[in-house]
This record gives structure tokens, sequence and C-alpha cells, in this order.
């Protein structure tokens, strides 16, 4: 489906100027709008289920709902610290420099059962403000479908039996939080921080975006919660060779590196044993190359020199075996630097012609172990030019070799 953002733009082009509230102005015209957003003869409700967010009443209801994690988060804190505590504050006058924060179970369980808020007047639950409009309903679950909770920082929690399918979870942190029959179906995490989350059957990730993510600890990504790969960005190969530099010269950074969020998706903690499908085992292949890959660059000083210097080459050669763009553009670098060489020293070899393209053409020959052609060595120096350039390209070659069969191991 169109982002909001950009149905918002529809909506601008055919009479909302913005002086009425978006959601009513949208359900009012909507027999008319939905054609525009899903083309003629289609019928789906991802939109109207975001908009209802935006009326009068779901502005309320969602400030009503932050307020709502907040309050059974403190009140779950309190009671169970007072409960591990009251035969200290009882006894012992100096209590509050010996309380224990050892709590056997400090998790707030939010399932909405008793979720209200006042709206013109009346107390209103949730299923009242679900069925306020006139969309599909779910059942089994309390409706969050397309909430905005942008921002949010959720922790200490367990959320049972919430649909949050097309919710907003941008900027967000969630930590320490258990998920049980809770779904997230093409939720947006962009730019959030899930740490420490513990997935229950029935809790899914299909089709979440988690464009520039922290995806630091969801137990366990598996058949049972992941049965379509969800979106993420891929690191780059100048993030990837910075960071291998800067563990190398033991330049430290606020936080381990790959795990910052921002920049593309970091992964990290991430069990990926239980994901089996065909439909994820790209997903689970790269989780798993970015986590073993990250922890390699954090223990580079703790590792031999000769593993120091493989890990570099492969990380600069191949973005450590995952990139054949890198590979040909590293081969293409050796064979300029090579041109390079014979143009700035043309006493050591025997030729006529010593213009670019024609230098560059004969070291490529030898790159390629095809012949000397034009370039003949007459010094000890050029001789050694030449055999080095040789050895090299044999080097390039091998490595195109293995990291043909990681890609065959990736897809397989």
């Amino acid at each position: 489906m169109k982002s909001y953002n950009t149905i918002l733009n529809i909506l601008k082009q055919n009479g909302y100027d913005e002086t009425t509230n978006v959601s009513d102005f949208y359900f009012v015209n909507r027999q008319k709008i939905d054609p525009l957003i899903l083309g003629p003869n289609v019928s789906r409700d991802e939109f109207a289920l975001q908009v209802r967010w935006k009326s009068p009443l779901g502005i309320e209801c969602t400030n009503a709902i932050k307020q709502y994690f907040d309050q059974k988060i403190k009140e779950r804190q309190s009671t169970e610290k007072f409960r591990a505590n009251h035969a200290l504050m009882m006894n012992d006058p100096d209590w509050e420099n010996k309380v224990s924060f050892n709590l056997d179970d400090f998790y707030a369980t939010i399932d909405f059962s008793d979720f209200f808020f006042q709206f013109q007047g009346r107390s209103w639950n949730l299923n009242q403000f679900v069925y306020s409009f006139e969309t599909s309903r779910i059942g089994g679950q309390q409706d969050l479908i397309g909430i905005d909770l942008s921002g949010i920082k959720l922790g200490n929690c367990r959320l049972v039996r919430l649909c949050f399918r097309g919710a907003n979870f941008d900027n967000a942190k969630l930590f320490q939080v258990e998920l049980i029959g809770t779904s997230f179906q093409g939720t947006s995490f962009r730019n959030a921080q899930l740490r420490n989350i513990l997935a229950e059957e029935d809790s899914f990730f299909n089709g979440a975006d988690f464009t520039a993510a922290g995806v630091l600890g969801i137990i366990t990504l598996s058949d049972r919660n992941l049965t379509e790969p969800f979106r993420f960005t891929e690191v780059s190969y100048l993030y990837l060779v910075k960071q291998t530099f800067k563990s190398l010269l033991h330049i430290k950074s606020r936080t381990l590196i790959g795990q910052e969020t921002g920049r593309h998706t970091a992964f990290a903690n991430n069990p990926t044993t239980e994901m089996t499908l065909p439909k994820t085992h790209a997903l689970r292949e790269y989780v798993n190359w970015y986590q073993f890959t990250m922890d390699k660059i954090n223990d580079l000083p703790n590792t031999q020199l000769i593993k120091r210097i493989g890990f570099l080459s492969s990380v600069v050669a191949t973005k450590h075996w995952t990139s054949y763009w890198v590979l040909l553009f590293f081969a293409l670098f050796l064979n300029l630097a090579f041109t390079g060489l014979y143009m700035l020293i043309p006493s050591h070899f025997c030729r006529t012609n010593t213009d670019f393209m024609t230098v560059f053409f004969d070291s490529t020959l030898i790159f390629t172990s095809l012949g000397l052609e034009g370039i003949k060595p007459i010094t000890s120096l050029g001789q050694l030019l030449v055999i080095s350039e040789v050895i090299f390209g044999y080097i390039v070659l091998a490595l195109f070799v293995f990291l043909l069969a990681r890609k065959v191991e990736w897809k397989y």
C-alpha cells in the first residue's frame, strides 16, 4: 500500500485543504477516494484503519493509550518492589538504602481489559472506539491496527493478544518486552530499537519495516513468528571498512560496533536456528552473517595478526564475502594501480607505446594471466612488478571462486 504521506497528498489533490480533520474528510469522501488510493475494483481498509486515529476521537484515544502503557508499567514496578521489600520496610529504618531490585516478575501485563478514556463527557473503551468507524473487524486480539505510537518507550511489560498491524513505531524504544499472541505484521519500526524481545507463538513480524532500526534481541526469530521476511537496510561497504579500521586502531565507540541505529538495520543477539522456511532463508543468512561479522570486528584487537590481515582483506576485497561489485572494483583498483606504476617507471620496461589505454590493456592481460604482450620487464624491479600483478590476479580469482560458493550457499 502507498505510504500515509503519499495518500495525504492524494487527498489534498482531491479537495482536502487541512482546515477540516483528515479522518472526517476521508470517511465522508471514502467512496470517491478509495479508487484513487487502491485502484478500481479494490476494497481494502489499510488507510481507513490508520486515518481513524487522526480523528478527534482517535487522537484522544491514542493519548490515553500512551498514558495507559506508562501507568500499567509504573504500577507493576511499584507493586512488585513493595511486595519484595515489605518485610524490610516494616523492620529496618534504613530500608531505603537496602532495598532489593531482584524482583520475581516486574513485567506489567497489558491486555487492555481495563482500558477506558474520556471523550465528550462520556467513557469509552477500545472496542467502542473501534466500532465507531466503518472498517473491518478482527477477533481474538485487541484492535490497535494502524495506530501511531512513534517515539514511544516501552519496557518491562507483557503485551497480550494485541494487534499492531500497520502501526507506526518509528523511533520507538522497546526493551524487555514479552509478546503473547501479539502481532506486528506490516508495522513500521524505522529507526527504532528493539532489545530483549521475547516473542512467543502467534506473535508475528511478517512484512514489518526495520529500516535503519536496531533489532538487538528478538528471541526467537523462528517459523512460528516469521513466515514472511521483514524489510531491512543492508550495511554499507564504507561503514564496514571504517569500523574494521576503527577496531584495528583501538578507537572506541559509544556503543558496540554494529549496534547503532539510523544508518542501516543493526542485528545482535537474534537466534535464527528455528528459521527454516525457504521464504526466510535469505533473511536468516544475512542476520547470521551480520552478527558474525560485527562480533569479529569487535573482537579484532584480541585476535592473532595473521587472522586480522585475513579478515581485513575479506572486508576490503569482498565486503566480507557478500559483494561481487566490491570484488570487481577491487580488481579494477589493482589493475589501475599497476597501470600507474608501469607508466611512472617506463625505464624498467621495453615498450614503444606509453599512452594510458595501451598500458591499461597490457596490464589487464598480465592481471588475467593472458600474456605480457607489450610490457617486457628489463630490470629486476620490472620483473617483480609483473610477477606481483600476476599473483594478485590469481588471488582475485580465488576470492571470486570462494565468494561464488558463499553466494550459492546463501541462496540454497
